[in-house]
């Protein structure tokens, strides 16, 4: 185990991190069982807010501030996404999701939560408990886990996004227990928001294309 990441070990374990983590771990198999619903959003969300819990006896003030903005602008961000796709109708929302083969549902994404929790349970025993604590190894590695599910299995920009973010929560915990710094923690927190931007106009790009594409095909239908 590094030196370094003793104080914050000991700030953490002092935490209500086992309820936490437990939290964590439900928040992570609903995000994967309904990847391709809009439920999966408000899990994400919680999910976040729950790795700013229970990092915030180690970094507390001004990163968890820092941590609890960037996180209300990406709550923000993918609730006005959504809006939108509420407002473009079922029928473009329907046919943006068929734009791309998609293996999601209920069953799979059932699987696809088993496998997650089988690796997350196999790395962290064959390799992070070697390093870390269970308290540490688990949420690092069932979050770099998640994160690497939702990204191999999205169907769209939004959820690619949804997956680069929790990997990226999974590195930010380890980061946490290694002294932050408040300016690479700023620059990270800012990335955070960049990254759901992006999947944001991505995804309301993709509808606004299957939108175009169903008025030409309704257009040459009157037509012919």
């Amino acid at each position: 185990m590094l030196p370094t990441l003793l104080p914050g070990l000991e700030s953490l374990s002092t935490s209500r991190a086992p309820q936490l983590i437990v939290g964590l771990a439900v928040c992570g198999i609903l995000v994967l069982i309904v990847a391709d619903h809009r439920l999966a959003i408000p899990a994400f969300l919680a999910q976040r807010l729950i790795v700013v819990g229970l990092l915030w006896t180690t970094i507390q003030l001004p990163l968890g501030s820092t941590s609890i903005v960037a996180s209300t602008a990406i709550i923000l961000i993918f609730a006005v996404t959504e809006l939108r796709l509420l407002v473009a109708g079922p029928r473009e929302s329907a046919q943006a999701h068929r734009r791309k083969p998609s293996l999601t549902g209920l069953p799979f994404g059932a699987l696809t939560a088993a496998l997650g929790l089988i690796m997350t349970y196999g790395l962290v025993r064959v390799f992070a408990l070697h390093l870390l604590p269970f308290v540490v190894a688990f949420p690092v590695v069932l979050l770099i886990v998640n994160g690497f599910l939702i990204v191999l299995l999205a169907d769209s920009a939004l959820r690619t996004g949804m997956g680069l973010l929790t990997f990226a929560d999974g590195c930010r915990i380890l980061y946490a227990l290694w002294q932050p710094n408040l300016l690479v923690w700023g620059i990270w927190s800012a990335c955070d928001v960049l990254v759901a931007l992006a999947a944001s106009h991505l995804r309301n790009t993709e509808v606004t294309v299957v939108e175009g594409q169903a008025a030409g095909g309704s257009e040459s239908n009157h037509t012919s």
